[in-house]
């Protein structure tokens, strides 16, 4: 019962105690409850188990509410929140990527094939198969910026490269892709530049060949968060997939992206790709070693034809395999692969054995240079020792090899 005193001096106190009265009412209903008396909306979250039942309640005058109130009530996500469905750009081994506001990043050593990688992209985009990659949609418009290369390479690469995979006339290509070449400029009017590009585009596709010619300093973390909250909002308010071109750090044991914004993009790309040069095989390899959604089935392999077009080639065979699929690691082989990867030396650090393992000797992943390293320990090739200084691993070959301390 209500005590004498209670005054409705407030529009919300007056609704709560109103809801509160037909409280007996709402129990049967499981559905969240708008009241509008008014200027007034009230929210009802209705909560109801075997056990108990709760009704939370909050009044809000529409006039009281703030604008960021407002802007975080927009940002609310519920599971009937009504959604349009994420659109994938293409296909690769019947699995989607390249998905429409999101970020993703395309990373390498130098010359590792990364722009030539995202040429069978643009490709793809305009005639809708193109080696390994298939188009989702309709005919894609591209945008790609070029801030790395000369006018000159930015136009090979459309003329004898993406054309001529294409096989369609300049007007057609000249219809579905926009290049811009602005190599040059500082940075503060190619971040500019890359806003206005995309606003007046419009595309479905944006390859942005290099990010890290939008900051000053590679390592500084405020640009680099930046740089990123700006992607991301084209993104989102242009509805396509920006692809960021970023070198990863020299070391051939470290795959990571270069600097904070290297870090940075890594954090917020829905994928990454990673493109390799095995150069022992002669051929380039792309890996999706980042996915939020559904990771691709195997990685694309393909070399350069004499007219320097990419072609797909078959897997190389980095090592034999027995009837079971396990490395064959026979004392021969060891001892041949060891003097390969240890380039007429008889010692090495462990680190840049690996490397030099894993680009030129067909190594596929760490894991497989390990158990060499452990077969070869136990059939007395190689040993390993610890430097008394440093601490650093080395790998030293027993036939007369001298470690160098």
């Amino acid at each position: 019962m209500l005590k004498t005193w209670l005054y409705y001096r407030h529009a919300s106190l007056a609704l709560t105690t109103y809801v509160l009265y037909l409280r007996t009412r709402l129990m049967t209903s499981r559905q969240p409850i708008i009241i509008t008396f008014k200027n007034l909306i009230y929210y009802v979250k209705m909560n109801i188990n075997k056990n108990n039942f709760n009704l939370i309640g909050q009044a809000v005058s529409d006039a009281a509410m703030t604008k960021d109130e407002r802007l975080l009530l927009a940002q609310r996500i519920t599971p009937e929140t009504d959604l349009p469905p994420m659109q994938p750009l293409f296909r690769m081994f019947d699995t989607p990527c390249f998905y429409r506001g999101e970020l993703v990043a395309d990373c390498g050593k130098a010359k590792s094939g990364k722009t030539t990688f995202l040429s069978v992209l643009m490709t793809a985009a305009v005639i809708g198969d193109c080696l390994a990659v298939e188009r989702q949609a309709t005919p894609l418009k591209v945008l790609w910026i070029d801030t790395e290369q000369s006018q000159q390479s930015t136009q090979e690469i459309l003329r004898d490269r993406i054309l001529s995979l294409a096989k369609c006339p300049a007007e057609e290509l000249n219809e579905r892709i926009f290049a811009f070449n602005l190599r040059g400029m500082g940075y503060e009017i190619r971040r500019r530049m890359v806003e206005v590009a995309i606003m007046t585009v419009r595309p479905d596709l944006v390859i942005l060949d290099g990010i890290k010619d939008l900051v000053t300093d590679i390592n500084d973390a405020v640009q680099a968060t930046l740089i990123m909250e700006q992607l991301m909002a084209l993104a989102k308010l242009q509805n396509c997939c920006i692809v960021n071109v970023l070198h990863q750090n020299k070391s051939e044991a470290d795959h990571n992206m270069r600097g904070s914004i290297g870090t940075e993009l890594t954090n917020k790309a829905f994928e990454v790709f990673q493109c390799e040069f095995l150069e022992r095989h002669q051929m380039f390899k792309v890996s999706q070693t980042l996915s939020r959604r559904q990771k691709l089935k195997r990685d694309f392999y393909y070399r350069l034809t004499d007219e320097g077009l990419p072609e797909c080639c078959d897997i190389p065979k980095e090592q034999p395999r027995d009837e079971h699929g396990r490395w064959i690691s026979n004392k021969d082989a060891l001892v041949k692969f060891f003097n390969e990867a240890m380039e007429g030396r008889t010692q090495r650090k462990f680190n840049e054995l690996m490397a030099v393992a894993m680009k030129k000797c067909g190594v596929a992943d760490a894991k497989t240079y390990y158990d060499l390293i452990r077969d070869a320990e136990q059939q007395g090739i190689l040993r390993k020792a610890e430097h008394p200084e440093t601490k650093e691993t080395w790998v030293v070959l027993t036939e007369d090899g001298t470690l160098p301390f």
